[in-house]
């Protein structure tokens, strides 16, 4: 027999919560148990009739989900015959009130507000029932559409009790587990199972789509499978019935994690633990907020009654984005706080200036050719000034490559001590099919002398060429004529210092 005295003291139920209950068991005003499936609401009416004056009297459950059309006159006639309307006191127990249709919630409203039963023509005053609902929608949103009785919702909720979802409740997960596994090893006759550390910290990452009901399922067959006095991650598993299962699909991503070996961090920048907990907590929450606003979406189809499905979607959809921009900042936050090491600034210029003339690429379907070297370190040249020397030397190119041809990247480090008296140095080698051949053009349309004609071609080569000079560099050509190729060596003295970094937000 459930000791409901305990559970009102248990860890079950919240202090806010224990509070509301311990009033509500003391008189027999109308109580609104409000909260998500499975978070106990039921437990909870149990709890305020078996705990308060009415224990002795009968606890009717009725729930309205599998009522039809009109048909609570049928279920409450019989019951109010047994209790003879009301000479002997009786809690009736309305399971999901929110799905009584129309007309029965004005019967409802009756025999709330005025104590009247009518059917047909008899009326019958009914005295001494106290009324306890539940909902796992928010009443007050039906209300505000029509969908409910504004005057039925008001009298039902004369007392409110909302139940918290057990995702906001990680804190709880321990306490609540041990109890549940005390009351089920006495009233299942099965072990008493303790939770290994490592188990309550899978239970606390874990979202509980199905609350507290959920969280006993799992520890009741988790500790009747377990093999040993205290529950491990491996008896979490061993219930093949539960492929498919959302929790189950958690435990193997969090296995599969866990199995990964650890990233080697030789940067020699450390990340702070609080930093891995909001990742770890950023990409929990955003994965099912994904899975729900596309689930959304595709449930919206299913509502007949298009005011209230586009509602529906913009509320659902809205508190989405609330969500995600609380979670972004978040990531920001990290981002901003904690440098990353600097490298491989030359490739991702590269890159860069490769996709901004893709279509000149593209058009004339020339081949690209790279050879990187790996962990490349920083240079002295600022990102900017980089940019422009490469974006300039591309740009060079690219007019001489014939159609079909190709320009080819190759990056290393070099030790090079009696170079720029640097101990290392980066060099970029740009090579592409083709050399630079405009004078022909050129003597047609303007009818310059030759000297004056190579000055014009090579100016921004002259000024990339200082450029990079003042920056200690050098810059090499090598153009074979004979094999319509040109090569362009870029130095530059490496950075001495580590260069950090931070993601942008």
């Amino acid at each position: 027999m459930t000791d409901y005295q305990a559970l009102l003291q248990s860890p079950i139920l919240t202090p806010p919560v224990a509070r509301l209950v311990r009033k509500s068991a003391v008189n027999s005003a109308p109580v609104l148990i409000q909260g998500e499936q499975g978070t106990g609401k039921e437990l909870v009416a149990k709890i305020i009739h078996h705990t308060g004056d009415w224990k002795s009297y009968p606890f009717f459950r009725i729930d309205c989900r599998i009522l039809g059309e009109q048909a609570l006159l049928t279920h409450l006639c019989p019951l109010l015959e047994e209790i003879r309307f009301g000479i002997t006191p009786a809690t009736f127990f309305l399971n999901e009130v929110g799905d009584l249709g129309p007309a029965d919630q004005l019967k409802l409203l009756d025999l709330v507000e005025d104590g009247l039963w009518l059917k047909g023509v008899e009326k019958k005053v009914v005295k001494n029932i106290r009324f306890i609902s539940s909902s796992s929608e928010d009443l007050k949103e039906r209300v505000a559409h029509g969908d409910f009785s504004e005057d039925l919702y008001f009298r039902l909720k004369t007392l409110s009790i909302v139940l918290p979802p057990l995702r906001d409740r990680a804190r709880d997960i321990g306490p609540m587990a041990e109890y549940l596994l005390k009351e089920s090893a006495k009233q299942l006759k099965i072990k008493n199972a303790a939770v290994s550390h490592d188990v309550l910290r899978l239970l606390e990452s874990y979202w509980w789509p199905g609350n507290l009901k959920e969280l006993e399922h799992v520890l009741v067959r988790s500790a009747v499978l377990s093999e040993g006095e205290t529950i491990t991650g491996k008896d979490l598993l061993m219930d093949a019935g539960m492929e498919g299962n959302s929790f189950c699909s958690f435990l193997k991503k969090t296995e599969t994690r866990t199995a990964e070996p650890p990233k080697d961090n030789s940067n020699g920048l450390s990340i702070p633990d609080t930093t891995l907990f909001f990742v770890e907590l950023v990409h929990r929450i955003k994965n099912p907020l994904v899975s729900i606003k596309t689930f959304t979406q595709l449930l919206g189809d299913k509502f007949n009654d298009e005011e209230f499905r586009s509602y529906f979607y913009r509320i659902v959809t809205e508190d989405i984005e609330k969500i995600d921009d609380v979670l972004n900042g978040l990531l920001n936050y990290i981002k901003i706080n904690y440098p990353i090491e600097k490298k491989n600034t030359i490739h991702d210029v590269i890159e860069e200036v490769l996709k901004k003339h893709g279509a000149q690429i593209e058009d004339k379907k020339i081949k690209i050719f790279k050879k990187y070297e790996k962990d490349l370190p920083e240079t002295t040249v600022h990102d900017e000034q980089l940019r422009y020397i490469l974006t300039s030397l591309v740009r060079y190119a690219i007019p001489s490559i014939p159609p079909d041809g190709s320009i080819g990247f190759l990056t290393k480090s070099l030790d090079d001590a009696k170079w720029n008296q640097e101990e290392r140095s980066v060099e970029i080698w740009m090579v592409f099919t083709g050399y630079k051949k405009p004078f022909d053009s050129l003597d047609a349309l303007f009818e310059m002398p030759a000297v004056q004609k190579k000055e014009l071609t090579d100016l921004e080569i002259r000024l990339i060429q200082e450029m990079i000079e003042r920056n200690r560099g050098r810059m090499t050509f090598e153009v074979h004529e004979k094999k319509l190729r040109t090569l362009i060596s870029v130095r530059f003295p490496v950075e001495r210092r580590k260069v950090i970094t931070y993601q942008s937000t």
